[in-house]
Protein backbone atom coordinates (compact mmCIF):
# COMPACT_ATOMS: atom_id res chain seq x y z
CA UNK A 1 0.00 0.00 0.00
CA UNK A 2 1.39 3.80 -0.78
CA UNK A 3 1.87 5.85 1.95
CA UNK A 4 -0.61 8.23 -0.07
CA UNK A 5 -3.31 5.56 0.00
CA UNK A 6 -2.69 4.87 3.55
CA UNK A 7 -3.09 8.58 4.58
CA UNK A 8 -6.38 8.75 2.84
CA UNK A 9 -7.79 5.96 4.52
CA UNK A 10 -6.77 6.93 7.82
CA UNK A 11 -8.45 10.18 7.09
CA UNK A 12 -11.77 8.45 5.46
CA UNK A 13 -12.13 6.42 8.95
CA UNK A 14 -11.63 9.56 11.31
CA UNK A 15 -14.03 11.42 9.13
CA UNK A 16 -16.15 8.86 9.26
CA UNK A 17 -15.73 8.81 13.48
CA UNK A 18 -16.17 12.35 13.84
CA UNK A 19 -19.79 12.03 12.07
CA UNK A 20 -20.78 9.17 14.49
CA UNK A 21 -21.12 12.29 17.37
CA UNK A 22 -22.10 15.68 17.62
CA UNK A 23 -20.42 17.33 20.78
CA UNK A 24 -16.64 16.52 20.97
CA UNK A 25 -14.04 18.38 22.48
CA UNK A 26 -10.19 18.54 22.38
CA UNK A 27 -9.89 14.70 23.92
CA UNK A 28 -12.75 13.15 22.01
CA UNK A 29 -11.29 14.05 18.85
CA UNK A 30 -7.74 13.10 19.50
CA UNK A 31 -8.95 9.50 20.98
CA UNK A 32 -11.03 9.55 17.43
CA UNK A 33 -8.17 10.05 15.38
CA UNK A 34 -5.94 7.36 17.19
CA UNK A 35 -8.73 4.87 17.42
CA UNK A 36 -8.98 5.64 13.34
CA UNK A 37 -5.27 5.18 12.69
CA UNK A 38 -4.90 1.97 15.16
CA UNK A 39 -7.92 0.51 13.28
CA UNK A 40 -6.67 1.23 9.63
CA UNK A 41 -3.41 -0.26 10.73
CA UNK A 42 -4.49 -3.31 12.46
CA UNK A 43 -6.06 -4.24 8.76
CA UNK A 44 -3.63 -3.48 6.86
CA UNK A 45 -1.88 -5.76 9.45
CA UNK A 46 -4.34 -8.21 9.33
CA UNK A 47 -4.10 -8.32 5.37
CA UNK A 48 -0.55 -8.68 5.21
CA UNK A 49 -0.24 -11.55 7.86
CA UNK A 50 -3.20 -13.63 5.58
CA UNK A 51 -1.37 -12.93 2.65
CA UNK A 52 1.98 -14.64 3.99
Amino acid sequence: MKTSDLLKKIEETFHQKLEDKTGWGRNEIKQAYQSAVNEVLLEIANKVIKDE
